[in-house]
């Protein structure tokens, strides 16, 4: 099993090196609930550090696309050293087109976030030959675990960060500061918190990007307990450090390298980032139930 992790400066690639097997990088343009959007010539830099690191390098590229931003996306790809790049996250099948078109399939990596939750629909685009997917965030261990004894591709999945529950294209936040008759100060802003009237002391962050408005878990997941399970099947397991810093990836990640939790570090953690770690929805089913 493979770490990749996110990150917020490039100068920082090197340190991070001792611990990750890959960076995650992306542009707001084309990606969404980035740490940080990185101009084409930072990405190219990411590129080449990620080589001569001998590290994998993916690009996040997981907006949903229109029909403009495909043109845009095909002008923006076909401009990077591709051939460096160890694959692209997409959420839009017709992304999945497009480097098809461009004879990048194998380099494509499928992630619709919440869809991927049983072994058919993980498997179904390996007919297409592309490099893996993500499975979805809100699934058990049990069921990690079941899908990953029947993949046909490479197997990605959100280990460590903040797991985003809600999304919408709309600017909620500017529309917000509109009514108020206010100025949106907060675009793009990492230090945001919604607050539920009848869960007051559980603050979910949010984030309004170019891509549309998040709100997230207010636990950190973590999956540092788990990982004798999940390297009999997952590939590549993603630190998401989302909200935090370069610092707090380098700490997290020695942990999940060495497959070791540390007390100290963890409690550090906590309190540095006023975090609750929690295992997701290791042992929550998810289930749907319709009203009456």
């Amino acid at each position: 099993m493979k770490l990749l992790s996110t990150f917020y400066q490039l100068k920082n690639i090197e340190k991070l090196s001792a611990y990750a097997d890959g960076f995650l990088v992306g542009n707001e343009d084309f990606g969404t609930r980035l740490t940080h959007s990185f101009t084409t010539e930072e990405i190219i830099s990411a590129i080449h550090l990620a080589k001569k690191f001998s590290k994998s390098l993916f690009l996040v590229c997981n907006q949903m696309f229109t029909d403009k931003m495909l043109v845009e996306f095909k002008l923006w790809i076909e401009g990077l050293p591709i051939i460096d790049v160890s694959g692209i996250i997409i959420a839009d099948l017709g992304a999945y087109r497009l480097l098809d078109e461009l004879g990048l399939s194998k380099k494509t990596i499928y992630n619709p976030e919440t869809l991927l939750t049983n072994s058919h629909d993980f498997n179904f685009l390996s007919k297409n030959r592309i490099f893996g997917a993500y499975i979805a965030k809100e699934i058990t261990l049990e069921d990690v675990l079941s899908i990953g004894k029947k993949k046909e591709y490479q197997m990605f999945m959100v280990g460590h960060g903040h797991l985003n529950m809600f999304y919408s294209k709309r600017q909620l936040i500017d529309t917000f500061m509109a009514y108020q008759k206010a100025e949106n100060l907060y675009h793009n802003h990492q230090d945001l918190k919604i607050v539920e009237e009848n869960r007051k002391e559980d603050p979910y962050p949010i984030l309004e990007d170019k891509a549309g408005t998040h709100v997230f878990r207010s636990q950190m997941f973590s999956s540092l307990k788990h990982l004798e399970d999940l390297n009999k099947c997952i590939d590549f397991l993603v630190i998401d450090t989302i909200f935090k810093d370069d610092a707090y990836a380098l700490e997290v990640l020695k942990m999940y390298k060495e497959e070791q939790e540390d007390r100290n570090t963890i409690k550090n953690l906590k309190e540095k980032y006023c975090e609750v770690w929690d295992e997701g929805f290791f042992y929550k089913k998810t289930i749907y139930q319709h009203k009456g």
